[in-house]
């Protein structure tokens, strides 16, 4: 299953040495399109579920940074029994994971805008992917570095 996870301040020394692993605790909240999300949503492409629950991600990230910084999230794999409903402030997309786990990390996708800017928009924040080998380029991208 593909899961989409907020950057944690933990998470970026894990990054400089991941080699496309990210050791990722029980009970670490994630998002998804689950079997739930897609029966919520019958005849939506999956690509837009996949596009709703990264962005649900997103926002979570931006919430939780400072007004200025931009956000980051990790697109990881997982096995699907590694997943549970989260609480219902994850919303539609919203799982936990049952235990701890090595995720295989599939790319990186950090807002263009910071937080504030990003608030001011009303549109979905724009976001710059870096594949799973640029996460050094994705964590200077997000520490106001240029893009690559």
């Amino acid at each position: 299953m593909r899961i989409y996870l907020p950057l944690t301040p933990t998470d970026p020394p894990a990054l400089e040495n991941a080699g496309g692993h990210l050791e990722l605790t029980a009970g670490r909240p994630a998002w998804a399109v689950t079997a739930e999300a897609r029966a919520d949503r019958p005849g939506e492409d999956e690509e837009d579920l996949e596009y709703d629950a990264l962005q649900d991600a997103v926002h979570i990230a931006l919430s939780q940074g400072a007004d200025d910084a931009r956000a980051l999230v990790i697109a990881a794999d997982v096995p699907d029994a590694m997943t549970a409903p989260a609480a219902e402030e994850g919303g539609a997309f919203g799982v936990s994971l049952r235990e701890t786990a090595s995720a295989r990390i599939a790319s990186f996708h950090v807002t263009e805008l910071d937080a504030a800017a990003a608030a001011a928009d009303d549109t979905d924040p724009a976001l710059l992917w870096f594949d799973a080998s640029e996460g050094a380029a994705a964590l200077e991208f997000l520490a106001g570095g240029p893009a690559e």
